[in-house]
């Protein structure tokens, strides 16, 4: 998916955990801590977080 794409995408909570362990960064816990427990998350905070 483009990034353009991806940032206006809407992912569940278990997609970004999924996300964030494919680059084995800090770990989901601290994206929480974060980015705050919520049942969906935006693309772009996601990838924020993930330094994209």
């Amino acid at each position: 998916m483009p990034y353009e794409e991806a940032i206006e995408a809407t992912v569940t909570r278990e997609q970004a955990r999924r996300e964030i362990a494919k680059h084995d960064c800090e770990g989901f816990a601290q994206f929480l801590a974060d980015v705050g427990d919520r049942a969906t998350y935006t693309g772009k905070e996601v990838l924020d977080w993930l330094g994209y």
